[in-house]
């Protein structure tokens, strides 16, 4: 089954290949790169060196949402991201998609230019926020987010509140605490897409995220994306976003590899666990998957795609292997005469 995009006046089609959505985070605290890229000039120069490197989309934060992080104020997000925004909008075409999940910031996202909204909520946080995407013709990812599914569960405890209170009812709580995870995506999904359809965004204007890192056990997250399919079967686009998730980090950890990003090791392997596991989201057919670095999952996703559209792919003969034969370097003897 075909899957369309829709934002603005474009249009994407599954089966082509996955796109890379590189994260630009204009924060001081992000869990991976705070501070990094915090300010204009900054954050701008890293999203055209990210475009530069392969990235066909931009996404944007002004807040973190790591566990333990601290709430930003709407107007501080506003001024973090907005001129960003309108710069990048002056320079490039690639899409920018916005992460907040504050229809405040949406607004003045949308109007400096923004092509998509991608709300962590899945339009449940704050109660408006569907409206303002209906009212416009950007496009939107809405994201399970397991935290307002289970605030009760252990892993949701740690991360900072995100609204949703009230949206599901005491039963329908207590049924997603005791349902496996792709169950409860689903649940939290009808939720979302029924406020998507009530403020008038059409299923086309919709990419959805499966939350992985929010709150999750290290079995929902690899289940999550083993089952990645369960969102095409919806009919439509997955957006991925893994990149140097805890998860990740614990499972190479456990294989003995190092992860301390203080270390070159430990950086190189969270970014090349990570480019592993864009492989296998581009292999199942995932649109978009948003990271951090491009260069090493560009590769990933180029061998992803080939297996996934083997079909289309040249169809050529390979030589043999050169053989370069080495020659011995020739010995000179001398023989001293007395």
């Amino acid at each position: 089954m075909e899957r369309v995009f829709r934002y603005k006046n474009v249009e994407l089609s599954s089966g082509n290949s996955t796109i890379l959505c590189a994260i630009v985070n204009v924060t001081p605290d992000s869990f991976s790169d705070g501070g990094l890229w915090y300010g204009k000039d900054l954050a701008v120069n890293r999203a055209l060196e990210l475009i530069k490197d392969g990235a066909k989309m931009i996404d944007i934060g002004g807040e973190s949402t790591r566990p333990g992080s601290t709430p930003v104020s709407v107007n501080d997000e506003i001024e973090r991201i907005v001129p960003v925004i309108k710069e990048l909008k002056k320079i490039t075409d690639i899409p920018i998609s916005v992460d907040t999940w504050k229809v405040e910031v949406a607004k003045a996202a949308i109007d400096a230019g923004a092509d998509i909204i991608n709300d962590i909520t899945g339009f449940l946080g704050d109660p408006e926020m569907a409206k303002v995407v209906g009212n416009s013709k950007v496009g939107a990812i809405v994201m399970f987010n397991p935290i307002i599914a289970r605030p009760n569960h252990p892993g949701s405890k740690i991360f900072p509140s995100f609204g949703g209170e009230g949206i599901f009812s005491e039963k329908e709580l207590l049924e997603m605490e005791t349902v496996q995870i792709e169950e409860v995506m689903k649940l939290y999904f009808e939720k979302s897409l029924q406020r998507a359809k009530e403020c008038g965004i059409e299923k086309e204007r919709i990419m959805l995220d499966p939350g992985i890192g929010f709150g999750l056990t290290k079995r929902e997250n690899l289940c999550l994306i083993k089952n990645i399919e369960l969102i095409h079967k919806m009919g439509y686009f997955a957006f991925l976003g893994v990149s140097r998730k805890r998860f990740i980090c614990n499972i190479i950890q456990d294989a003995g590899f190092e992860i301390d990003p203080e270390t070159e090791d430990g950086r190189q392997n969270r970014d090349l666990s990570s480019a592993n596991l864009t492989a296998i989201a581009s292999f199942l057919g995932t649109e978009v998957v948003r990271v951090h670095m491009i260069k090493s999952h560009l590769m990933a996703s180029e061998i992803g795609d080939s297996i996934r559209l083997a079909e289309k792919m040249e169809d050529i003969n390979f030589k043999s292997y050169s053989k370069k034969i080495e020659k011995e370097p020739i010995k000179v003897f001398f023989i001293c005469k007395r």
